[in-house]
């Protein structure tokens, strides 16, 4: 891991020659210090410090075309002892205008287009060379991460290439292919598109779908409107259906899967300037005749003075149980600078093969406060109640510093 990282660091100074290091360079960026309280499914106890911290470099050059980007993490569960442990999400440089009209970055970076999404270490080239048609290229050594770290392999790669058009008045298109290998080996070709437009105050339309080159199936599809043409009221509808996709590689993509269903509709609508009212249907399909319709219902109310308030009710009955449940919850700022939260949330459930109902219910607080411009201080508590286990504290404290 030591080893790949320096050769990061070792790219992204190689390409920083191209820039004469004579100008002040400007660094900004968040530092989060985190606290974390919890016991494991075991009813083991842990103790985790965390350290997130995230920067940009800019103004190596007179044009301020080059930017150098970084994202880790840093932590350690005290009572176990094991040491200190890393995650570095992403390290890169950028170079606009490279060459005319073209952009180029280099390093560990987070890329996503409408066929597919990943980590690599390796580069990416944006083009705007095509006239009303954008290029985006991305490639390299596929990163992957499970909970014990970094779990790639030689030959793990994964790439991808988009075309966008640029000319649409309010609205996007965008059509992507993407590509991974598992030890050389092919695992995934997917092929993407994606797109917008926006009308005014009439709304707008979205859509999202992925083919599976592989398995030669639509793995994902979604289509969906919104709008806000009348007065107080905002309306969303969305189709959206999906089929698991595993990798060619992998023992269960020999499996038989069932496809997901969901039909969605949602209305928010400003009863007054203090209340606003909230309903939500979801009708899902599992595939085989299993299918599930579930809803919820709210009201939030801004009191004034920084204090606001919010009630729902939530309820799904069909395939994996029948629920039926509330949550409230209130919170207060206080002078801008201060924020305090409390709420519950209790379901009562019963599932397929259970003769009776179980309940849970969760509590939590928290606050969060503005010690400097630059410096926020927070704090969260919750414990959940169920017929199965009588606690389950959790507590979090953080501090967070933006430089």
């Amino acid at each position: 891991m030591k080893r790949r990282i320096s050769v990061l660091f070792a790219a992204l100074l190689i390409l920083g020659t191209v820039v004469p290091p004579a100008r002040a360079v400007t660094l900004g960026g968040r530092s989060s210090t985190q606290a974390l309280w919890f016991s494991d499914a075991f009813g083991k106890d842990h103790t985790d410090l965390s350290q997130y911290l995230r920067f940009n470099a800019r103004q190596f050059d007179k044009g301020d075309t080059v930017q150098v980007t970084g994202y880790g993490r840093a932590w350690a569960d005290v009572q176990e002892g094991d040491g200190v442990e890393g995650r570095l999400y992403y390290l890169y440089l950028d170079k606009r205008e490279a060459v005319k009209k073209t952009d180029v970055r280099v390093g560990r970076q987070f890329f996503f287009v409408s066929a597919g999404s990943g980590i690599v270490d390796g580069a990416r080239l944006d083009t705007r060379i095509a006239g009303p048609v954008a290029f985006t290229l991305v490639g390299g050594r596929n990163v992957l991460f499970d909970t014990t770290g970094e779990t790639t392999r030689r030959g793990d790669i994964a790439a991808a290439v988009q075309a966008s058009l640029t000319n649409i008045p309010d609205g996007a298109l965008d059509l992507s292919y993407y590509v991974s290998y598992d030890e050389n080996d092919l695992a995934k070709q997917l092929v993407g598109l994606s797109g917008n437009k926006r009308f005014g105050k009439a709304g707008e339309l979205y859509t999202q779908v992925r083919f599976d080159v592989l398995s030669e199936v639509f793995s994902e599809l979604q289509f969906g409107a919104r709008t806000a043409y009348f007065p107080k009221l905002t309306l969303n509808a969305e189709y959206f259906r999906s089929i698991p996709v595993f990798e060619a590689t992998s023992i269960f993509s020999v499996f038989a899967v069932d496809r997901f269903q969901e039909i969605l509709l949602r209305a928010d609508y400003d009863l007054t300037p203090k209340i606003t009212l909230n309903g939500e249907y979801r009708n899902e399909n599992y595939g085989g005749g299993d299918t599930a319709n579930a809803g919820e219902a709210g009201l939030r109310y801004r009191m004034g003075n920084g204090v606001s308030v919010y009630g729902a009710g939530i309820w799904r009955v069909g395939t994996g149980g029948n629920l039926a449940g509330f949550e409230l919850s209130g919170d207060m700022v206080v002078k801008k600078d201060y924020l305090f939260a409390v709420g519950v949330q209790r379901d009562s459930f019963k599932r397929e093969l259970m003769t009776g109902y179980d309940s849970a219910t969760r509590f939590w607080g928290g606050c969060e406060a503005r010690l400097r411009k630059n410096m926020t201080a927070s704090a969260r508590i919750e414990d959940t109640i169920s017929d199965q286990i009588s606690k389950d504290v959790r507590a979090r404290l953080a501090l967070n510093v933006a430089f």
